[in-house]
This record gives C-alpha cells, sequence and structure tokens, in this order.
C-alpha cells in the first residue's frame, strides 16, 4: 500500500509542475516588441502604462493603444538511447494570442494616468496522442491578467516618476495520462487527469523612473513580485471498472480539489536612448529576472496523503536588448531589434510541459502615422535551439524523462494608436 501510495504521488507531482513553468511574455505593443522591447527610456505611445510608467506624462491629451499579438511554434522532442533511441516527436500546432491594451490621459504638464491590460506570463504546450512523456504533460495551458492602474508626475522638464498597482488573477489547465502504480502492470496507461485551477485575486506594483535630454534618455523600471494563489478541481478519468474501484479505494484518487500557490517574479529593467541623427535611434536595455522564487512548490489535495512538493530550482536570469529605429518618412518608421534571453531553468526541471533554453530573438516592424491614428506591425523569430537533459552521458531530468528538445517561435503583432 505505501509503495503504491509513493507511486501515485510521484505521478501527481508531474501534473503540478504546470503552475511553474510558464513562459515569460514582454510582447504587449507592436512598437516596442520590434525594437526588441527596447523602449524603457522611450516615451511614444500608451504601451508605456507598461514599459515605464512615466513616461506617459509626456503623452498629450487622452490616447489609446491596443493590439494583439499572434504566437506560433513548433516544438520537438528527440528521444535519448537506448529507451527512446531515434524517436521523434513533435507537438500540437497551436495558437496563443497575448494582448496589450492601454488608455491614457494627462491633466496637466505634469500629471498624467494611465490603465493597462496585459498577459506578462503564459502560453502553452499540447502533445499529440502517442507522445512518451504524456504521462508527464499532455496538454498545458497557463495565463495571467495584469490591469494596471499608473500615474506619472513631471517633477522637472527633464524628470518624470511614475509607477501604480497591478491586480493580477490566473487560469491554469493541464491534462495527462495516468499509469498504472503496480509492478504487476508496468507501463499500463489506465486513464486520464485534468487538473483546473482559477487564482484569487493578488496585488503588486511599478515604479519608473524616465529623464529625457535632447538627444540622451535614460529610463528605469521596477515591477515587484505577485503571488497567485490557486484552487482548482482535479478529475481522474479511468478506462476501466476495477482500475477505478483500485485506485479511489487504495489511495483516494477520485475527483477532489487541489491548490497550489505560484510566484510570478519580481524584474527591473534600465536603459538608454540615444537619438545618433534627426533620423536614427537607438537603445540598450538590460533586464534582470528574480526567477529564483521558483525554487519549489507545495502542493495540496483534500486527501492529505497526496500533499507534496515540487523541484523547480530556478534561477535569476538576465536579459540584453536592443532596438534601433528609422524615419523613413515623416509618416513612416523602421524598426529592428535583437534579444538575448538567458533561461533562468535547470536542466533537472526541462520537461515535456514548457521546455525552456536561453533564446535569441530577431524583430522587424515598421509604423505609419495617420496624424491623430497610427499603425505598427511587426515580427519576432525567437529561436530556442537545443536543450538536452543529458550531460557527460547521464540524465540530469529530476523525474527521469530525458530528451532532446527544440523550438522555434513566430510572433506576428499588430497595434493601433489614437489621440484624443
Amino acid at each position: 500500500m505505501r509503495k503504491e501510495l509513493l507511486i501515485i504521488m510521484m505521478l501527481l507531482l508531474s501534473v503540478s509542475l504546470s503552475f511553474g513553468a510558464g513562459f515569460g511574455l514582454y510582447e504587449f505593443g507592436a512598437r516596442a516588441s520590434t525594437l526588441g522591447g527596447a523602449v524603457v527610456a522611450q516615451a511614444y505611445d500608451a504601451s508605456s502604462v507598461f514599459y515605464n510608467p512615466a513616461g506617459i506624462v509626456y503623452l498629450n491629451g487622452t490616447q489609446f493603444y491596443g493590439g494583439v499579438t499572434i504566437i506560433t511554434a513548433s516544438n520537438k522532442w528527440v528521444g535519448p538511447a537506448p529507451i527512446y533511441a531515434n524517436q521523434v516527436h513533435t507537438a500540437e500546432s497551436q495558437i496563443h494570442t497575448p494582448i496589450g491594451l492601454y488608455l491614457t490621459h494627462r491633466f496637466s504638464e505634469k500629471f498624467a494616468v494611465g490603465l493597462g491590460v496585459t498577459n506578462p506570463f503564459g502560453l502553452g504546450l499540447k502533445w499529440k496522442d502517442d507522445f512518451p512523456g504524456r504521462v508527464i504533460s499532455k496538454d498545458v495551458d497557463l495565463k495571467s491578467f495584469y490591469i494596471s492602474p499608473v500615474i506619472a508626475y513631471q517633477v522637472t522638464p527633464a524628470l518624470s516618476i511614475g509607477g501604480g498597482v497591478d491586480i493580477v488573477y490566473s487560469t491554469v489547465s493541464l491534462t495527462r495520462n495516468l499509469l498504472f502504480p503496480e509492478d504487476s502492470h508496468p507501463g499500463t496507461e489506465v486513464g486520464e487527469l485534468t487538473l483546473q485551477g482559477n487564482s484569487k485575486v493578488a496585488f503588486g506594483f511599478s515604479v519608473s523612473l524616465l529623464y529625457k535630454m535632447e538627444k540622451l534618455s535614460l529610463g528605469f523600471l521596477y515591477r515587484h513580485s505577485v503571488k497567485n494563489e490557486f484552487d482548482g478541481d482535479a478529475d481522474f478519468t479511468i478506462y476501466d471498472k476495477y482500475y477505478k474501484t483500485f485506485l479511489e479505494e487504495t489511495a483516494g484518487l477520485k475527483d477532489q480539489k487541489g491548490g497550489t500557490e505560484i510566484t510570478y517574479p519580481a524584474f527591473f529593467s534600465v536603459g538608454a536612448h540615444y537619438m545618433i541623427t534627426d533620423k536614427l535611434g537607438l537603445e540598450f536595455d538590460y533586464m534582470w529576472y528574480k526567477w529564483d522564487v521558483f525554487d519549489k512548490l507545495t502542493i495540496t489535495f483534500d486527501n492529505e496523503k497526496l500533499n507534496s512538493t515540487v523541484r523547480e530550482e530556478y534561477s535569476n536570469s538576465s536579459q540584453f536588448r536592443v532596438g534601433l529605429h528609422y524615419d523613413l518618412t515623416d509618416k513612416m518608421e523602421l524598426r529592428a531589434g535583437y534579444i538575448y534571453d538567458q533561461t533562468p531553468q535547470p536542466a533537472g526541471s526541462v520537461s515535456p510541459l514548457l521546455p525552456d533554453n536561453t533564446r535569441n530573438d530577431y524583430t522587424l516592424g515598421l509604423g505609419y502615422n495617420f496624424g491623430k491614428a497610427r499603425i505598427d506591425v511587426g515580427y519576432m523569430l525567437v529561436d530556442f535551439g537545443e536543450r538536452s537533459t543529458v550531460e557527460n552521458g547521464e540524465g540530469q531530468q529530476f523525474e527521469g524523462f530525458d530528451g532532446t528538445y527544440s523550438s522555434i517561435a513566430h510572433l506576428y503583432m499588430v497595434s493601433f494608436g489614437f489621440s484624443f
């Protein structure tokens, strides 16, 4: 009985990893995104609500800016020898659509307010039915919603300060297959588990600075960590009546409530923007994320015997962002950017859930100004490269499911702006 319960608990731990393996997102405005997100030292449109609230005091009147990013990705897993040698499995094609919606109003030369809605943490991954890792994760979807009212004040003609509150709500859903927890039926899949949860509303905050000179601008943003507490439903679907009775009676594996906590990391961004000529501008940003909040996760169920702790062991990480813009005409601007994004995820927690790697991102875009209206469009290529959990011939993955993951993502962005 104790052995059976231990195996079942290990299976449930695999499920709970979905709460800590989401991707961080930063693409919430087409202009900013096509500059590689290197905009903390600029105040160009209402997306400054997210990138640097201090900048909204330089925006005239009332302004709206909003749009969507369409994300498509191809994900592949290659199995290691000897069990999965030469096996190649690809994930299902999916489309994800994070949004950025903003509204600002300047009451005077010194005071402005704004409101933003974004999804800074999220995405998902769905594997096909024949994927060997389906007993760890078959389908995961994590979404966060940040509603952010902000204010800005101009201390001097060159210096402004800003900040606000982040009101955060999240949802998570995970489906995976179940193995029979007994040596007499090794590898037998007996059912499916779906875990769905909604968080309680949580609160964070941001503070920022913007210093603007004739050609040089300096910017700083800090966004505090947010802890979401999840209440969810664990629904078990057992294929065979005998298995269903056994699992319910011996281990209490039946539909029940589950819960955990996820802390989205704090981060800061600092950058410098310089107008090389009247038409050509360049910005360089450095970002730092406090990802070590994902050291471990405690999972609770109605059946307290199933409560356990999941190893994540993330480390803090950095990003380097570069953006270049050029005024082709009085109305049209061309843009390009590059991002070096260091992964916080150790090899041990790389899994079918949401495998991550250090990324190189490349962006292109353009914008057209109609006067009181503008449109921005762009494209980003995210190259994850290859990430193996096998080092020096030994597997590193915490749950023993090793392999090599590779991924390429394509992001298509469009945003519209209006001045009132």
